[in-house]
């Protein structure tokens, strides 16, 4: 198996993404330039998917804890 990373116009993404199912293509992940998350919303987004978050009852208490 070989991993590429290729860098596809917006405008063709839809064509190439058929092309992809097409051949039996598997695309794991898609990365917009210019729109990847930094690091403390990338930790807090593995937070979460970990269950390792609160629900906010109050938010005026939320943000004082801020």
């Amino acid at each position: 198996m070989t991993t590429l990373t290729i860098q596809i116009q917006d405008k063709d993404l839809d064509l190439f993404e058929t092309l992809a199912k097409r051949l039996d293509v598997k695309i794991i992940e898609v990365v917009e330039e210019g729109k990847q998350p930094n690091s403390v919303t990338k930790r807090a987004i593995a937070d979460a998917r970990l269950r390792k978050t609160k629900k906010i009852e109050d938010i005026d208490a939320f943000f004082k804890s801020l």
